[in-house]
């Protein structure tokens, strides 16, 4: 009765700007590089990327590699350097394998340097093809470096910041902050102002509980587990967080009746990957709230908007229609040392904005609400970039060699998709033969139903089994069985009957269930020093996949294979009539 639905997330403020909020989202979480991509070629420019394995370069040997243009180099492609800058990018996103002997390593390190000659022979052909000329790869490459110019300005800006430490704890404390409760509810009012006037009589809490319940007044009064706030009626949770341990609440109206509990304890439990969360998120508010009067600062440094013309225009009125005014060459703002933003600029911008079309907009009357949001969405753009340029991020190596990587993945991918991938045919016998073949990598694990009591000794527990075995109910012995460990205690593990898959449990926990069947019990003796009685609810045992299902994976899988192998033909083409020098012995 005392449990709600978790909130809604805070809303984001109303100001924020698009490009900004995909900048720190990438904070978050590593953006993919190839988002412009169709699945196909997502997966050609990832061929090379996809090396199970790793080597060291040859740190001794560094002293050996010839410089070139200011770099060592590890190898040359018809007279392009691969510098050892690059051979360790490429190194550090690699899986690490350990205890590998030396000869293993080198020649991993050989097949490591053999795909990036590959993939540069294959680059150099897609230029000679011309790819790096076509307008759409143009147009992605400037949208990319017209991105990350901003990006990069911005991550100068906000990348020294750091979260308050006390506010983090706080916010933390507050997050993970558990109540216990017990507590009545009383469907008369009367009968809740009654018990009230005892409790403040002085009575007991828990007698007079009893006696309301005993007297079919109220219903409730279970020893409560912890609960969050969150997890609390809006009015539960309001009386409970003014309250302090062993304090009575006031009678409290709810939907469905009066509530009257008493807070039994509060507690903290830890939970480190809540405590990063909240870390990361107060972070990522204050870089927010940096960018924005960073953002101020250089408008009023580069800008200047005319406030008038953009408070009267109103895109929702008859006249003169939105149409008209995508030809209006008015100025709306000017940017030193830019062309101005005019009218006509401003709403073409704001029609690609508009997913559903022009007349929706107006219909829902969002446009005059969005338009200061949308103007600064442009003024941004232009002012960071303005900004990074005067700053010369342009020239620094780390931005010219993004965009380079860049340029390269997307001449990679499409010298694939126009000169290989047509070649690539897929036949429904060699996908089934595939799928009979490799039968285990397309079958369900077996899975388990599992529910368990914990206790704190051994003899508790094997006495519990043993009564379980002679057919005493499982939830009744829950009830009643006599050392018990609370659930919630930290390093308990839970099972609650859900459906679990049994090569993901603990290896402790496999090993007392292995072989089990349906109905029955196994004991588990677990490094905290706890025993558990695992009741097995329900056994499935692993099955394959139906082939109709498992066979677009299958699909994709052979597919990669032979696009893989046909690319690296193609490159040991090339190779036979390139000049490639390689440099790194060791």
């Amino acid at each position: 009765m005392i449990r709600s639905f978790p909130p809604h997330p805070n809303p984001l403020p109303t100001a924020e700007l698009g490009g900004i909020l995909a900048y720190f989202d990438k904070l978050r979480k590593k953006r993919s590089k190839m988002r412009h991509y169709s699945w196909t070629l997502r997966i050609l420019v990832a061929i090379f990327s996809l090396i199970g394995f790793i080597g060291t370069a040859g740190s001794g040997s560094d002293k050996d590699l010839p410089i070139m243009k200011g770099k060592k180099t590890v190898a040359t492609v018809n007279n392009e350097p691969i510098t050892v800058d690059e051979f360790n990018q490429v190194l550090a996103t690699l899986p690490r394998e350990m205890g590998g002997d030396q000869k293993a390593e080198k020649e991993k390190t050989s097949g490591l340097l053999k795909r990036l000659i590959n993939t540069r022979l294959i680059i150099q052909e897609a230029r000679r093809m011309g790819l790096d000329e076509l307008k759409e790869l143009k147009e992605r490459v400037d949208v990319f470096a017209r991105q990350t110019l901003r990006d990069e300005l911005i991550d100068r800006h906000v990348r020294d910041i750091k979260p308050d430490e006390k506010e983090v704890e706080k916010t933390y404390r507050e997050s993970v902050k558990e109540f216990k409760i017990k507590s009545i509810l009383l469907e008369k009012e009367e009968d809740a102002k009654q018990m009230e006037g005892f409790l403040k009589a002085g009575r007991n809490f828990d007698e007079t509980l009893k006696t309301f319940l005993s007297d079919k007044k109220g219903k409730g009064g279970e020893e409560g587990g912890y609960l969050k706030s969150k997890e609390l009626l809006p009015e539960i949770e309001e009386a409970v967080s003014k309250m302090t341990t062993g304090a009575m609440s006031p009678v409290i109206r709810i939907k469905s009746g009066y509530v009257i509990f008493k807070l039994e304890d509060i507690r903290f439990p830890e939970d480190p990957k809540l405590r990063e969360k909240v870390k990361l998120d107060i972070l990522l508010q204050k870089q927010k709230e940096a960018y924005f009067e960073y953002f101020k600062t250089l408008k009023r440094k580069y800008a200047k908007v005319n406030e008038g013309l953009l408070k009267g225009l109103d895109f929702e009125s008859k006249e003169p229609g939105f149409e008209k005014l995508l030809k209006d060459k008015r100025n709306l703002a000017e940017i030193r040392g830019e062309k101005p933003i005019t009218v006509g600029e401003f709403l073409e911008y704001m029609k690609q904005q508009l997913f559903h079309g022009v007349e929706r907009a107006v219909e829902a009357k969002r446009l005059n609400k969005r338009k200061e949001q949308i103007l600064d969405e442009m003024l941004q753009k232009r002012i960071f970039r303005k900004e990074a340029l005067r700053l010369g991020i342009d020239k620094t190596e780390e931005y010219k060699n993004k965009v380079k990587v860049n340029e390269n993945s997307l001449l990679f991918g499409g010298f694939v998709a126009k000169a290989v991938a047509p070649d690539i045919k897929l036949k429904e016998e060699e996908l089934k033969a595939y799928y009979d073949q490799h039968i285990k990598e397309y079958t369900y694990p077996e899975m388990m139903k599992i529910k368990s009591l914990v206790f704190s000794k051994r003899e508790d527990a094997e006495k519990a089994i043993v009564n379980l075995r002679k057919g005493t109910d499982f939830q009744w012995l829950k009830a009643n069985a006599e050392g018990q460990v609370d659930k919630n205690t930290k390093g308990v593990l839970d099972f609650e009957g859900n459906l679990l898959t049994t090569k993901d449990l603990p290896e402790l926990v496999q090993k007392a269930v292995s072989g089990a069947k349906s109905g029955d019990f196994r004991l588990l003796a677990n490094p905290e020093n706890y025993y558990y009685v695992l009741s097995i609810q329900e056994v499935i045992p692993p099955r394959p996949r139906p082939y109709p299902e498992a066979r677009e994976q299958v699909a994709k899988k052979i597919y990669n294979e032979k696009i893989t192998k046909a690319v690296e033909d193609y490159a040991d083409k090339l190779r036979a009539v390139s000049d490639v020098k390689i440099y790194l012995k060791d």
